[in-house]
């Protein structure tokens, strides 16, 4: 029991660190770049997707976490909607961008509601591989 306190402890403050992180970027006025987003997003097991994924596996969620790691979620995803492609076509890239946004608002607006199952959903369609493989394969660096 212990042992879980700390690793929840330490997943915690590393979502408070990615988020104050966004926030501080936020306040600047302009959106993070497509890397700085994606790496928030997808970059290592700390990054928020990841924790998202794991906090609404847990029994029962911490929905007040899960609420405002989405709500981060969908910011970052707002980023790539505003953003130039790195590589690539616009049109292409805002096609991808706004289906990604899409899925962040869809997991949002779930964890929201406090619905597991949406929010479960609604991040598997984030994580999902072959969506990551067809906008990397067209406008990643």
């Amino acid at each position: 029991m212990k042992t879980l306190a700390v690793k929840l402890s330490v997943v915690l403050a590393l979502a408070a660190v990615i988020l104050w992180t966004a926030a501080a970027d936020a306040q600047n006025g302009k959106p993070p770049t497509v890397k700085e987003a994606m790496s928030k997003l997808n970059k290592g097991p700390a990054s928020l997707c990841p924790l998202v994924g794991k906090a609404i596996k847990a029994d029962p969620p911490n929905w007040d976490e899960i609420q405002k790691e989405s709500k981060q979620v969908l910011v970052l995803a707002d980023a790539l909607v505003k953003n130039d492609p790195p590589r690539g076509d616009k049109a292409g890239w805002d096609k991808l961008a706004k289906a990604y946004w899409a899925n962040a608002k869809q997991l949002d607006d779930a964890a929201q509601k406090k619905d597991k199952n949406g929010a479960a959903a609604a991040h598997a369609k984030l994580a999902s591989s072959a969506g990551c493989n067809g906008c990397h394969k067209a406008h990643r660096n």
